[in-house]
């Protein structure tokens, strides 16, 4: 029986190099094989974010082999090929693949890098023109559109209400959509509501890993909150901002900023910024409200209240002065038309 010889220092050494490189290697197949779908991508801004922080884990990752000595010949380079897109939009179709394309060649040329791309600017044909939830086939039939397959799907999907889907969309087009996804979306949902939905179904598939999309605060409520039930049921909400400032066509607004997909063991979960151990489909934590049941008390009885339908809000400030005026030629007070408005989350 012979004696394990120990290795001397320098084989030591070499062997864990070998090990650093290849694990080095595999991540860096890895990022340059990653793909990034926006199924609402407009102009490219998403799609653009997301090639910057490739690139920039991609030069972490060659300077960490700079610093510690280690040979990493055998990967490829980031590139725009790997984001995908959908857009309805004609012309935000046609500037998204130059948007990414720009930004690729920006950032090579911040970072030294050289440039071999001939030609410089290439058409990038996996942003495709089309409706990400509803499209027509050569007979006039709706169907269910399919998405690129990525790994991961971001993107800020349009802003609708449900009450203003026919006079935006038209009759023929909610007509269609609703029965298209009839048990998975709610009626009363907004727009938004189906790219969560669509994320979804590709994550219980396996061809996506992980979503973060952008919605309006009503996704928290009523119909709309039915999709992000259904996002608790399959996949874990793993962080969301629930009330963040937005600027939206030049307007202020409320938005929430919603991440989803498979959980690693352990990993942390945060709401706004902040640690907790489960975030429920209203976006808080803690006591689940969303489980709470109706009062046998208020059985057979409703009121709707006032439904706002207009921008009729006025500044505290603007509202207190106009108040305070005197009364109005026809001697009635302004009081009379300003009122405080409250809805069900403000108490």
């Amino acid at each position: 029986m012979k004696a394990k010889r120990n290795d001397s220092p320098l084989l030591s050494s070499l062997r864990a190099r070998g090990q650093a490189e290849d694990l080095l290697t595999a991540w860096l197949d890895e990022l340059t094989s990653v793909t990034v779908l926006d199924p609402a991508c407009g102009s490219g801004n998403f799609l653009y974010i997301a090639l910057q922080q490739l690139l920039d884990l991609w030069k972490e990752a060659k300077d960490f082999a700079l610093a510690h000595g280690l040979a990493v010949v055998r990967h490829g380079k980031v590139s725009p090929r790997q984001l995908f897109g959908i857009e309805t939009d004609f012309y935000a179709h046609e500037l998204a693949s130059m948007v990414v394309w720009i930004g690729y060649l920006q950032w090579m040329h911040q970072h030294g890098e050289p440039i071999t791309n001939e030609p410089i600017l290439e058409r990038l044909d996996n942003i495709e023109k089309g409706d990400a939830i509803l499209r027509y086939d050569e007979d006039g039939k709706p169907y269910e559109p399919t998405w690129p397959k990525a790994d991961y799907i971001v993107g800020n999907p349009p802003f609708l209400g449900s009450r203003k889907f026919r006079s935006e969309a038209g009759d023929m087009y909610v007509d269609d959509l609703f029965p298209t996804y009839s048990g998975r979306v709610s009626q009363e949902a907004d727009l938004v509501t189906y790219w969560f939905e669509k994320a979804l179904a590709a994550i219980v598939s396996g061809s996506t890993s992980r979503a973060g999309l952008i919605a309006t605060q009503a996704i928290r409520q009523g119909g709309s909150r039915s999709t992000l039930e259904r996002v608790k049921k399959s996949t874990t909400v793993l962080l969301a901002w629930s009330n963040k400032e937005w600027t939206l066509n030049g307007a202020a607004v409320r938005i929430a900023l919603i991440g989803f997909g498979n959980a690693y063991e352990g990993e942390q979960i945060t709401l706004d910024g902040n640690s907790v151990n489960d975030i429920h489909s209203d976006l808080t934590t803690g006591l689940d409200l969303t489980s709470a049941k109706p009062l046998i008390s208020n059985l057979r009885l409703a009121f709707q209240g006032p439904v706002k339908v207009g921008s009729f809000e006025l500044e505290p400030q603007t509202a207190k002065k106009m108040l305070d005026l005197p009364r109005n030629p026809n001697g009635r007070p302004n009081s009379d038309v300003i009122r405080p408005w409250i809805i069900a989350r403000d108490i």
